[in-house]
C-alpha cells in the first residue's frame, strides 16, 4: 500500500513539473488563444496579446531561476511582473475587455 502511494505521489509531481516546464512561447500561445476566443479579439490585438504574454512568461522564469532560494523575494517579484503584465493588458485591450475577460476568469472558477 505505502508502494502505490510512493509511485502516485511520483507519477503526479512528474506531471506538475513537465506543467511548469512548459516554455514560455506554448503557455503564451495557449493564453493568447483563449482570450482571442473568449474577447473576439482582432489579429493586432491578439498579437499585442501574445507578446505581452511571452514576456510575461518568460520574465516569470528567470524570476523563479534567480531567487529559487529566496522564495519572499521571488513572491515580490512574480506579484509585480504580474502588476506590469496587468496594466500593459489594460493599455492594449482597454478597461471594458479587460472587465469582460476578469468576469469570463471568474466564472471559469465558480
Amino acid at each position: 500500500m505505502k508502494t502505490l502511494k510512493t509511485i502516485c505521489l511520483v507519477l503526479f509531481l512528474m506531471g506538475f513539473t513537465s506543467a511548469i516546464a512548459q516554455n514560455p512561447e506554448k503557455k503564451a500561445q495557449k493564453f493568447t488563444d483563449n482570450i482571442t476566443k473568449v474577447l473576439n479579439l482582432t489579429a493586432e490585438e491578439s498579437k499585442g496579446v501574445y507578446e505581452i504574454q511571452l514576456e510575461k512568461f518568460s520574465t516569470a522564469k528567470k524570476i523563479r531561476k534567480m531567487y529559487a532560494d529566496q522564495p519572499e523575494i521571488k513572491k515580490e517579484k512574480l506579484k509585480a511582473n504580474g502588476k506590469n503584465t496587468y496594466n500593459k493588458m489594460k493599455n492594449l485591450l482597454g478597461k471594458e475587455k479587460m472587465k469582460a475577460w476578469n468576469a469570463y476568469k471568474k466564472s471559469k472558477r465558480n
